[in-house]
Order: structure tokens, then sequence, then C-alpha cells
């Protein structure tokens, strides 16, 4: 992108090609839009503000850690200047996603009840109580992670965010299959594979395929999950989304082994041992291990 640019409305422009970007899973320009507003932010830190967080969620979902969270404080203390309180929240709400990620959940939840407290907007608001019930659900707390996720789909409604709505389906969907119902989570997770298309964001569309996949593997679906998740693969390798590949890599060696073929199972975890690794992921690496010791791997 050409740093010659001048003048807040090109700001805005460039700052709409960089969501467009990040949405399509073109991270790099994405990244380079964002860094570019965020090096001319006396023109504009209100956009400024916007544009750090949202580098720090593509640093985040490319396992950048220590960026992101430096990003994400950045915009915040920006939009805290200026009184931004909802630019704020958006920017503690990735410092707290990457905490999550992290496995510092008490942090993060304090976090996400702070960004609670500072949402003037249904969108903002909506976002907080959907990564609240993301950590109950995690903890296994369903009744209160339901209790969540309904409310942050009806203020995704109040919005009008189509995006947020598949995003509420496709935890919604989690919580089905978690609560052990992979027939009612079916149904839903392909609403959200649906939404998520419709609203053009692929990197939601490659989660709602991962989970669908595995509703559909729990379903004895094999061939049909294999695919789903190995679509969602492929999207997550060019978005370079670490996470989710190891996500799907554990999904598929599920499968492998749910076919009784250990040694095809063995190469998806040693693949995604690797990547969990270089990325610093804990909680992968745990559940990586604990299936290679169910295979009586090492």
């Amino acid at each position: 992108m050409s740093s010659s640019r001048i003048g807040g409305d090109d700001l805005e422009t460039l700052l709409d090609d960089g969501i467009r970007y990040d949405r399509s899973g073109v991270s790099a320009r994405a990244r380079a839009c964002f860094v570019e507003i965020t090096e001319r932010a006396r023109e504009r830190p209100d956009i400024a503000a916007e544009a750090w967080w949202r580098l720090a969620n593509v640093q985040r979902l490319q396992s950048q850690w220590d960026d992101a969270i430096a990003s994400a404080r950045a915009g915040a203390d920006l939009a805290r200047v200026h009184g931004l309180r909802d630019t704020e929240a958006d920017a503690l709400n990735i410092e707290a996603v990457v905490w999550a990620m992290r496995g510092d959940a008490r942090r993060a939840w304090t976090l996400f009840e702070r960004m609670l407290e500072l949402s003037t907007r249904p969108l903002t608001r909506a976002k907080a109580l959907q990564n609240l019930g993301g950590l109950a659900a995690e903890e296994r707390r369903f009744e209160e992670a339901e209790r969540l996720f309904d409310a942050s789909r009806e203020a995704y409604r109040e919005a009008d965010d189509l995006r947020g709505e598949a995003n509420t389906l496709l935890n919604i969907g989690r919580l089905q299959a978690e609560r052990g119902d992979p027939a009612l989570a079916k149904g839903t997770l392909e609403a959200a594979v649906h939404h998520s298309r419709t609203a053009g964001d692929m990197e939601m569309h490659a989660a709602a395929l991962l989970n669908l996949g595995i509703a559909l593997g729990t379903l004895g679906e094999h061939g049909n999950a294999e695919e789903r998740i190995t679509t969602a693969y492929g999207q997550f390798t060019i978005a370079d989304n670490a996470v989710q590949r190891v996500r799907c890599l554990l999904q598929l060696a599920e499968l492998a082994s749910g076919r009784s073929e250990p040694d095809a199972a063995r190469v998806c975890l040693a693949h995604a041992r690797e990547i969990a690794a270089e990325t610093e992921l804990p909680r992968e690496l745990r559940l990586i291990d604990e299936h290679l010791a169910r295979l009586g791997g090492s």
C-alpha cells in the first residue's frame, strides 16, 4: 500500500480495504492496510485505534502472541485517550482472546467483563457476551454458556449483524456437540456454514466447516466429516492460522483412529505437534500428547 495517500476519507477507505482482505483470508494485504493506518495515527486517531486492534487480531490468528498483546494495548490506550469506549472494548477483546488461547482463562474473563462494562453499542456487547460464553463452555458450565450465547445472539440481531449471528450459531453448535447432541449440533452448524459464507467471512466459514466435520464424525459420517475438515484446513493454511490448523489435524487424527488407522493418526499428530510447538500452544500440545498416549506413541 502506498503511503502517499492523504486525508481522513482515504484512511476510512484503507480501513475498509483491510477489513475486506482480513475476512477474505488475505492476511498479508490486511496487515499492510492496518499498519499504514497506525503509522498515520495523527490524521485520524479514531480510525488508527480501530486499526491497532484489527492488526492485533491478524497477529493473534498467526500466533504472534506478544505482538498481538502490544498492538491491542496500543489500540486500547489510543481509544481511551480519545474517549472511544467501544473501540477500547474491542481492543480489550483481542487481548482477552490471546490470554484465553494461552491458557489464562481468569485474566481473559476479567478483560471480557471490563469490555462488557465499556460497551455502548449492541455489537460490542454481543462480542463480550459471546466470548464470556466461550470461556464458560470451555469450563463445561453449559447452562451459563447457553445463557450468554443466547444473549449474544439477541445483541447481534439488534445490531443487524449477520456475521455476528453466524458466529453465535457456530458457538451454539459447538456447545450442543459438547453437551452430547451431535445431531442437533449438525443442523446448527450447517446454518453457521451458510450464514458465514453469506457474510463473506472465510475464516469463520472454515471454522464452521471444521466444527460441522467434528459433529459429522461423531455421527459416523466419516467421509463427509473428512471432506469438510480438509477443506477447512486448506483455508486455515492460506490464512496462516496455526491454532485452527492444529485443531483440524487433531480431528483428522481422531477420524483415522476411528478407522483403526493408527499410523495415519500419528502422521497427523506429528505434524500438529510441530505446528503447536513452534507457535507455543500449550493446550493443543497437551491434547496431542494425550492422543499419542492413547495410540501408544510418544
